[in-house]
């Protein structure tokens, strides 16, 4: 694997998420990227941006897909391999070429445009967007708005290969639905088995196999349903960092995750970095967080 450019973060690390411990997070050299999904006229917004312009090492990705689409949660919350009633509604909102300009525009006024790498946006193909507005929305936003800058897509399994699993007949995508996405993953935290490699296949496979696709990981850094052990969580890591390795495209291990949120403690019990990598709490995994400064260095140097 060729270092160059080789990312290394962990979900929901912005200030909105991690008040009092985001300069701390920002500072530990333990991270090179980052994902805001603030809304960028928030406060919170701006003080991360403020923060990250001392921090140049730190590459930015912003979450963009709220100035494009009208998402409705409908029901609950879809789980690989289980049976939901999850079927959100979307909507492609018509001004998005306005929205859209509005961030670019306040980046470059405000001086936070060379902080960002590029934009960033989560399983949209699970939520109902469809692909034609997704290959749109990417398209505008690579060789209009801001031209040259990165676009990360994270979609579920359901996106990239129903052939393991699938909801609501979602259409997973084809090669000109994602020719404007520079960055691609997928993500799943059930237990690390052969499925990852054929999932990893099939999305390789539908994206054309292009080479200038940058590929990256999704390790479970996390006590997911309050009912796995470290183990399960380094295992997942190594393997996640081991294929990683292996690619000739490698974008990067974006870790999952570091908040912990209160309705997911409250109905699945699931346990952030926050919690877990914190020694003074009752839950500290301090092999995980072991684990993970030794990836971040050789990955970060």
């Amino acid at each position: 694997m060729n270092n160059t450019d080789i990312l290394f973060g962990i979900f929901h690390t912005e200030y909105s998420k991690t008040k009092n411990n985001f300069e701390n997070i920002i500072s530990s050299k333990l991270i090179n990227t980052i994902i805001l999904e603030s809304n960028y006229e928030s406060e919170e917004f701006r003080i991360s941006m403020e923060e990250l312009k001392r921090h140049p090492e730190i590459k930015v990705w912003i979450s963009v897909g709220y100035l494009a689409f009208s998402l409705i949660n409908n029901l609950t919350v879809a789980d690989t391999c289980e049976q939901s009633a999850f079927n959100p509604t979307a909507t492609f909102l018509s001004d998005y070429k306005e929205r859209i300009n509005g961030l670019v525009n306040f980046l470059k006024e405000n001086d936070f445009y060379d902080n960002i790498v590029g934009f960033y946006m989560d399983e949209p193909l699970l939520w109902n967007i469809k692909n034609e507005w997704l290959e749109e929305f990417t398209k505008y936003c690579t060789t209009v708005a801001a031209k040259g800058k990165r676009f990360f897509v994270c979609f579920s399994v359901a996106g990239v290969a129903p052939e393991i699993w699938t909801i609501n007949d979602v259409k997973p995508i084809y090669h000109d639905s994602v020719k404007y996405i520079t960055d691609i993953a997928f993500d799943m935290y059930h237990k690390w088995s052969d499925d990852y490699n054929v999932i990893l296949n099939h999305m390789l496979r539908r994206i054309g196999n292009r080479k200038d696709m940058r590929i990256w990981m999704i390790p479970c850094t996390m006590n997911y349903r309050g009912t796995y052990k470290e183990e399960y969580a380094i295992e997942h890591l190594n393997n996640c960092y081991k294929l990683l390795k292996s690619f000739d495209n490698p974008g990067g291990l974006m870790c999952y995750t570091y908040y912990t949120f209160p309705s997911d403690v409250e109905d699945l019990g699931n346990l952030g970095l926050d919690r877990i990598g914190n020694q003074n709490n009752k839950n500290y995994w301090p092999n995980l967080v072991k684990r993970m400064k030794e990836i971040s260095k050789e990955i970060i140097g």
